[in-house]
């Protein structure tokens, strides 16, 4: 097996990625970087070739061209559970939980990750993980009482919305703490890096502005995180992101803060067909 390539650097670096589809170019040579603490957001109509990118940064899709680094080491060729591993987590853009578990087992198996995670996210032995839970070695009981804190703290973030709820199936959840169930599972892995695509889907802008100050808080909390958020409601893109990445057409069509980004000339006759100078309340929602 070739030894993955390393560059010095750190954070997560998006080197000319490319998605092709027989001939339909997805993602076309897209170019950016993801820094510890930093918060980018991901903008751009249907089809512009957002959800794909995620897929490649989670190893899902594998990409035609291009490079994909994590903290200097290249993972673009790994699996996405390894990519998982390394610290790199990610919600889904449509609701991706288990109906017939709990809240609370959803939640725990998010913590799989960081269980099974060692220096430079190398799988633990299996055997000796088997035995550990065999036998109730203190060491794997030490790991699995971690766990279940990490998976508390997570829906704790939430407070009454999942807490209270946690010996409930997830199948009995509405549309919004589905969501918030995703999102806390993702936590609960404890990542360096996490990607949210479109994790304000369906909520109403009660429900999207509790979100946005949980990221808010997030981001206070854990100042070493490192977040990629996908997203159409710009009202929680001005609020959260240090820069955005509008996508067009599978390329980027403008890079800035929120407010160079998303006032660009360009992006405005792309996306709302008309010249403005200021951001206005039809702003609110692209795509």
């Amino acid at each position: 097996m070739t030894t993955p390539s390393r560059i010095q650097t750190s954070g997560l670096h998006v080197d000319g990625l490319s998605r092709h589809f027989s001939g339909v170019k997805a993602v076309d040579g897209v170019s950016f970087d993801l820094a510890p603490g930093e918060t980018v957001a991901l903008v751009g109509p249907n089809g512009a070739g957002k959800s794909t990118l995620i897929q490649l940064l989670s190893g899902v899709e594998k990409p035609t061209a291009g490079r994909l680094l994590l903290d200097g080491r290249r993972i673009d060729g790994l699996a996405p559970e390894r990519i998982a591993r390394l610290g790199l987590g990610r919600s889904f853009q449509t609701s991706r939980v288990f109906p017939a578990l709990t809240v609370w087992d959803s939640v725990r198996l998010g913590t799989q990750a960081g269980l099974l995670r060692r220096a430079g996210g190398r799988l633990a032995d299996p055997v000796t993980e088997v035995l550990g839970e065999l036998l109730g070695l203190p060491g794997w009981r030490r790991r699995r009482a971690a766990a279940d804190a990490r998976a508390e703290a997570a829906l704790r973030r939430f407070g009454d919305r999942l807490w209270p709820r946690r010996d409930q199936p997830a199948f009995s959840l509405s549309y919004a703490n589905r969501r918030r169930l995703e999102i806390a599972r993702v936590l609960a892995s404890q990542p360096r890096f996490v990607l949210l695509d479109e994790p304000a889907a369906g909520m109403n802008p009660s429900e999207t502005a509790e979100l946005t100050e949980l990221l808010l808080a997030l981001r206070a909390e854990q100042p070493a995180l490192g977040i990629l958020v996908v997203e159409h409601k710009l009202s929680l893109v001005r609020r959260i992101a240090d820069r955005v990445v509008v996508l067009n057409q599978g390329r980027v069509l403008a890079t800035g803060t929120p407010t160079e980004a998303l006032d660009h000339p360009e992006v405005v006759e792309a996306y709302l067909g008309r010249s403005r100078t200021r951001p206005t309340a039809s702003d609110a929602h692209l795509g």
